[in-house]
């Protein structure tokens, strides 16, 4: 079993994470476990957990925005890329969220870590947005740099959530 793999293990097995994982559930209101604007977020409709699908504008967005910052003079493009992956980010959030609802403890432990690396990816991307709007480009890019690295670890330990801890799989009938 290779370091990575133990790590995530950890992850899934860390009975300290239990804690942020009950705190992550008292925000979702009961009445919206059992919801159809709930079943729209978890995927039902289309048969499948839409959150994966959801995802892949920001992070794209995003990882485009680091693709134009090593290009000389496309940081004004760079800067829409990240405004452009904050405004769908609330979607990727809700279909996650969403997805939660349906997660056992070891997996919820798991997903508290990936929400929380994501969260942190997130600010990254904010903070680089607003220091490249007040004129602070190398500044912005080396954050957005940071939160592509942080979005590369989420989706390393979402990854792990749906493929190793089969989060979403069989869930729902098609």
């Amino acid at each position: 079993m290779s370091a990575l793999t133990k790590l995530l293990k950890k992850i899934e097995n860390t009975e300290a994470l239990d804690r942020a994982a009950a705190a992550v559930s008292e925000l979702l209101p009961p009445a919206l476990r059992q919801h159809p604007v709930t079943d729209v977020l978890r995927g039902k409709p289309l048969g499948h957990p839409a959150h994966p699908a959801v995802v892949l504008l920001p992070i794209g967005l995003y990882l485009s925005s680091a693709l134009l910052d090593v290009v000389p003079g496309q940081g004004g493009a760079a800067r829409g890329l990240v405004g452009a992956g904050l405004a769908t980010t609330p979607a990727a959030v809700a279909t996650g969220l969403a997805e939660w609802t349906t997660l056992d403890q070891r997996q919820q432990r798991t997903a508290v870590v990936h929400l929380a690396t994501n969260l942190l990816a997130s600010t990254c991307y904010l903070a680089s947005f607003v220091l490249r709007g007040r004129g602070r480009p190398l500044s912005g890019r080396l954050v957005g740099f940071a939160g592509a690295s942080l979005i590369g670890a989420g989706g390393l330990i979402g990854g792990h959530l749906s493929y190793a801890q089969g989060a979403g799989v069989h869930r729902e009938p098609v």
